[in-house]
């Protein structure tokens, strides 16, 4: 009985480091573009862990939910998560009874995916430029406020556009959603006049003239919509935040586990398919652990300075 004891305990590590996870979180409803990627990389990593990946949406208050969920799990790999940036640098800064410290409670695994964006406005709107909307919302009356959308307080296009408005230096009024789509739909009828939501949702409206674009939240100008400007050019020296999504483990996680799931998402989003597989306006956002820890690091740090400018809490 000793020797079949002792032969289980010593074999219960082995299978720790050799096992792949089992379930991926995703602390969002079906659908999100988050959901959407975690599926595509789900289908890609599948093959190579035996074809035992499973998808568990675990949506709620904002992500926080699921994210907690993966912060109580067994740190042996079996379970990991693909979160938002908004939950891990938005939410410690604007929720009272956060449940969980991104910076201490995670491990970084791998970036994943990043989702551009632009500034789309109706139609309806006289402007055709960053500058144009700013002096228009200044000549607007206080009580015919030019009013914009996002889908939530405290999410990326919320934070993005009073980022704007406050370097610019015009009013304008949020329209807070629940879900993008919600918002979109009010901004093609032209109930609200602006938004600077994913690309995913407003590219096709704009190329159809039913949405008109403003500005493209990149680096380089968007192939299909080369004379849009870029922010940069638009508002020299602004930066803004484009949602992306990575891969975490629990706290605890060991190291080896860590480097081996790294690297083989890192050989899956490096792909050409995956690519290609992504949602419109998404492309992949390949960092290491290190890189990762890093980039949310910056983030919920420059997030945290624009939060507390604005006096943003949500409960």
């Amino acid at each position: 009985m000793y020797r079949r004891h002792l032969l289980a305990f010593a074999a219960t590590p082995a299978f720790a480091q050799d096992a792949r996870p089992a379930r991926m979180l995703v602390p969002y409803g079906a659908g999100n573009i988050t959901d959407q990627v975690a599926r595509v990389l789900a289908d890609a990593l599948a093959p190579r862990w035996g074809g035992r990946l499973t998808v568990e949406n675990q949506p709620g208050a904002s992500g926080m939910l699921g994210t907690q969920t993966l912060t109580r799990s067994p740190p042996d790999g079996s379970v990991f998560a693909m979160i938002s940036v908004a939950a891990l640098a938005i939410l410690p800064h604007v929720t009272r009874q956060m449940r969980y410290d991104p910076l201490t409670d995670l491990a970084p695994i791998a970036g994943v995916s990043v989702s551009s964006s632009f500034m789309a406005v109706h139609p309806s709107l006289p402007v055709r430029t960053l500058a144009e909307l700013a002096a228009h919302c200044r000549a607007r009356p206080a009580g015919d406020p030019v009013f914009y959308y996002s889908p939530g307080n405290a999410t990326v296009p919320h934070l993005n556009l009073e980022a704007i408005r406050r370097a610019l230096d015009f009013p304008m009024e949020h329209v807070p959603y629940r879900t993008s789509a919600a918002g979109n739909t009010d901004l093609l009828a032209g109930r609200v006049q602006v938004t600077m939501d994913s690309a995913s949702l407003t590219l096709q409206h704009m190329l159809t003239g039913a949405l008109r674009p403003i500005v493209y939240n990149h680096d380089r100008r968007h192939p299909q919509l080369p004379d849009v400007p870029t922010i940069g050019e638009a508002a020299p020296g602004l930066t803004l935040l484009n949602a992306w999504q990575g891969l975490f483990f629990p706290r605890a996680t060991p190291a080896a586990i860590i480097d081996r799931t790294a690297r083989d998402v890192l050989d899956v989003i490096g792909t050409p398919d995956f690519a290609a597989r992504l949602p419109i306006g998404t492309s992949p956002l390949v960092m290491d652990p290190a890189a990762l820890a890093a980039h949310m690091r910056a983030d919920h740090e420059r997030l945290g300075r624009l939060v507390a400018a604005i006096g943003l809490t949500v409960d």
